[in-house]
């Protein structure tokens, strides 16, 4: 009885020990850690040092080691440190690996280069052995020579698609771009071709950063084609990479090549259009489209297009009819809206079937209402078309509202808007949860009461709206409650204002010029004159007086401090330019512009237009 009772004694006295000395492990390993985190290397290295004497075989305990004295530049006792353990677990490659590490920090490459050959004669048919090497030697930028392990990796390993990336990505490094193109296009022989083709697109747009990159990658692409010029995943490659220049042309004879030479007339050409789109080259886009429109024979694709040409024809027209780039008495883009409107009808006459028919309806009824003014075909699309997709529902309604302002109706935009606000707040399924929709509503609401002259029922609306700054009214809302606030303590003036307003929405024009006339001669100390000068000079243009336009833009612009100031220089300018032709006067006005408001969000555009105009004329 005695022997058991020592006996237990003597073991619960060993298993304390040990637990004791785990413990004081543990936390000497947090120590060594947290030191090491810290930058303090010396210090963890004394922590580790201690912990791998007492625990030689602790794999973690060595790695720390090592490490610390590889952050110290120690190599030397690092090399002796891997080496001993290499003695234990003579197989393990990720060993060989640091010492070749070692060895090459410490300026032995030759013994580096031999430590990672074994770890290769380790395991030569394991294709981690190859990513492993070649990875330390990467880590050494030694790009060319873990090139050269992948190499021989392939030829002794299965894994070659993998190589293939590995190799792409090291000559990437490298900048070598052409050489990581070359080799991608490896993957096209070793992997389904269309996942190959839009894995190299990604690669080339990722490290695209420059003009130059994209132009190594092009040059390269060329050659490749002119080598295997019936090589279709090649060619698309080369289009792909033609569009990343905007080099549209060359882009375009690709995509040619490629709907000549592969499936149905016109598929290739709809996409360099879609891209073109996307790329803002809506001259280009419409072109394409057009064509894809002649050549092909298939239903959908013969909607898309023409839907295409007509969105591009769109945008060409809104960029010509900008509230900025607008010039006097002209009428250019309403050429390019009026194809626009031929090309809607075309959707609407043939194809009400397809899921671009109700786009196209009010697409039409935007353009007559704000561009041409046209308030009764409007109101004719709407009741030969107003049937309306559900997702198209909220969008309608929100043009109804807009042509009931047209129309002088303000009570009836008004009711509508409110109907559809009150509608949402008994049933949540009536609008969507998309804010931008109410806050659209909420303005329309503002914008009607504003018109009728009840601005604190209107600043009501406006301010729910600038509760949320991020919303699509937001803006605008701000503006309307600037124009109220600043100008409410004379209430006839703002409702002058805002009835000359309400004319210009009308398409008054005449009486709505008559109106502002009177506000900048009745008012000259109020906030809203200067907006009243804006406008009545935007007035005049619309009714052709160029003279007096200019006349109005010049009062505006000669006070620096105002608002206005560089948008009526950028106005003035633009008149010389695009209406009057004088590009002499045009280019002095640009270059005043730049010299008096250096941080005009206009300076981007009118250093571009100088750079057009100063190149054509030299």
């Amino acid at each position: 009885m005695k022997r058991l009772v020592v006996t237990s004694l003597l073991l619960l006295s060993f298993t304390a020990v040990v637990f004791c000395q785990s413990v004081d492990e543990q936390n000497k390993l947090r120590i060594a850690q947290a030191l090491e985190q810290a930058g303090e290397f010396g210090k963890a290295l004394d922590f580790y040092r201690q912990l791998h004497d007492s625990s030689p075989g602790n794999f973690v305990y060595f790695d720390g080691l090592r490490r610390a004295y590889m952050n110290l530049k120690q190599y030397d006792s690092a090399g002796v440190l891997i080496r001993q353990r290499l003695l234990a677990d003579p197989k393990n490659v990720s060993l060989y690996c640091e010492l070749g590490d070692a060895y090459f920090k410490s300026g032995k490459q030759d013994s580096a280069m031999d430590a990672w050959n074994k770890a290769i004669d380790v395991d030569p048919k394991n294709s981690g052995t190859y990513q492993a090497v070649a990875g330390i030697m990467a880590q050494n930028r030694l790009f060319e020579k873990a090139i050269d392990i992948y190499r021989r990796g392939e030829k002794t390993t299965s894994y070659k698609s993998g190589f293939i990336i590995q190799i792409a990505r090291l000559y990437f490094y490298m900048m070598n771009y052409r050489g990581a193109l070359k080799e991608m296009l490896r993957l096209l022989s070793t992997s389904d071709k269309t996942v190959a083709v839009t894995y190299i697109q990604n690669e080339i747009e990722s490290y695209s950063t420059s003009r130059q990159t994209v132009d190594q990658f092009t040059q390269e692409m060329k050659e490749q084609v002119d080598k295997n010029s019936s090589n279709v995943d090649y060619r698309r490659i080369l289009a792909f990479l033609y569009m990343q220049q905007k080099n549209y042309k060359s882009a375009y004879d690709t995509y040619r090549w490629l709907d000549d030479h592969t499936g149905p007339k016109g598929i290739e050409l709809l996409e360099f259009a879609e891209r073109a789109y996307g790329d803002e080259a809506y001259s280009v886009a419409a072109n394409a489209f057009s064509e894809v429109s002649r050549l092909s024979k298939v239903e959908p694709v013969v909607s898309q297009a023409i839907m295409g040409y007509a969105n591009s024809l769109r945008r060409l027209g809104e960029e010509l009819y900008s509230d900025d780039d607008r010039p006097c008495a002209s009428d250019d883009s309403l050429q390019d809206l009026n194809a626009a409107l031929a090309a809607y009808a075309q959707i609407i006459d043939n194809y009400p079937r397809t899921q671009y028919f109700s786009q196209a309806v009010l697409n039409s009824i935007d353009i007559r209402m704000n561009y041409f003014h046209d308030t009764k075909a409007a109101e004719r699309l709407f009741a030969e078309h107003g049937n309306f997709a559900p997702e198209y529902s909220h969008t309608a309604a929100l043009a109804r509202i807009d042509l009931y302002m047209m129309e002088g109706r303000f009570n009836d935009a008004l009711s509508s808007s409110l109907q559809l606000l009150r509608a949402d707040s008994r049933d949540r399924s009536s609008l969507p949860s998309d804010v931008n929709v109410l806050s659209k509503l909420r303005f329309e609401a503002a914008r009607a009461l504003y018109y009728l002259g009840n601005f604190d029922s209107a600043s009501y609306y406006l301010n729910e709206i600038m509760a949320d700054p991020m919303s699509d009214a937001a803006n605008e809302a701000i503006q309307l409650s600037d124009i109220i606030q600043s100008n409410k303590a004379n209430t006839q003036a703002l409702k002058d204002y805002a009835a000359a307003d309400a004319m210009e929405i009308e398409g008054r024009i005449p009486e709505a010029a008559l109106q502002l006339e009177e506000i900048v001669k009745s008012y000259p100390q109020m906030p809203l004159t200067s907006n009243a000068r804006f406008q009545l000079a935007t007035a005049y243009c619309a009714m052709g007086n160029v003279k007096e336009a200019l006349k109005s833009y010049l009062v505006l612009a000669a006070d620096s401090t105002g608002v206005f100031a560089d948008r009526a220089q950028f106005r003035i300018a633009k008149i010389y330019e695009v209406t009057l032709h004088d590009s002499s006067r045009a280019v002095t006005e640009y270059e005043n512009f730049l010299a008096r408001f250096p941080n005009s969000i206009y300076q981007d555009k009118v250093r571009d237009i100088l750079r057009r105009m100063l190149g054509s004329n030299s």
